[in-house]
């Protein structure tokens, strides 16, 4: 079910049991965008049931925070042009090309290509392995840009974060929200969530810096960008 944040942007809840993301709809005059394309078919077909239980169009454009499965596997299903940051979309390709079967999967995961911490939830949406398909993003850009909807500018801007080194946040000025995908996390390891001082420090400086009310991450409910800060200064005195 879309939950309401301001007339103009919806979200949907994430899943913890199998890894299914925060995701966004933000609303033009011209035009609609999804935040994140989700983990699998059944996620896309979710999303567009409740786009339609709600009475709004199908998404016209979708935007990717990260390579990261739950963000990105189910764009091969979304009749809806796409963007990435550059550093996002060559690993997509890179993940395209590989052969989606048993053996290659648990190489991946010796290789930390796809952390052990990810695999139990990729298999419950993915029984099958060999039905996984990944897909680049349309369009790419490097480090920010700016998209219209009509009277609503979407900014899309890389972010400094432990989680990877190219995650973006999706900020949506005119009603005061950003979409941070998993930005505020640390960087997962096989198993291991581990964060990293420098980072978080340059991170907090960029957060403080957008003009913004209430965040929403990829696997937590939305929050004011007081508790946001709070909560990534209380990490850092931890370092």
């Amino acid at each position: 079910m879309l939950k309401k944040m301001t007339d103009n942007v919806y979200y949907t809840t994430f899943s913890v049991v199998n890894d299914r993301p925060t995701m966004g709809y933000v609303m033009g005059k011209k035009y609609n965008l999804m935040v994140e394309a989700g983990n699998s078919k059944s996620v896309v077909d979710d999303f567009n049931d409740d786009l339609a239980e709600a009475g709004f169009a199908p998404a016209d454009y979708v935007v990717l925070s990260h390579h990261h499965w739950d963000h990105t596997y189910g764009l091969p299903y979304l009749n809806a042009l796409s963007f990435a940051l550059d550093k996002t979309n060559d690993i997509l390709d890179d993940m395209s090309r590989w052969q989606w079967n048993e053996e290659m999967f648990k190489e991946h995961i010796a290789d930390n290509s796809i952390p052990l911490f990810c695999e139990p939830h990729i298999r419950l949406e993915y029984p099958d392995i060999t039905k996984i398909q990944v897909k680049k993003a349309d369009i790419s850009f490097h480090e920010e840009m700016t998209f219209d909807l009509g009277d609503q500018p979407c900014v899309f801007k890389k972010m400094t974060t432990p989680h990877t080194d190219e995650s973006i946040v999706i900020y949506i000025p005119n009603e005061g929200i950003v979409f941070f995908g998993d930005a505020l996390s640390t960087e997962v390891i096989g198993e291991e969530w581990i964060d990293n001082k420098e980072k978080l420090t340059e991170q907090i400086k960029e957060v403080e810096a957008i003009d913004f009310k209430y965040g929403l991450e990829g696997h937590f409910p939305p929050k004011p960008k007081e508790i946001i800060l709070q909560e990534l200064r209380n990490r850092l005195k931890l370092l």
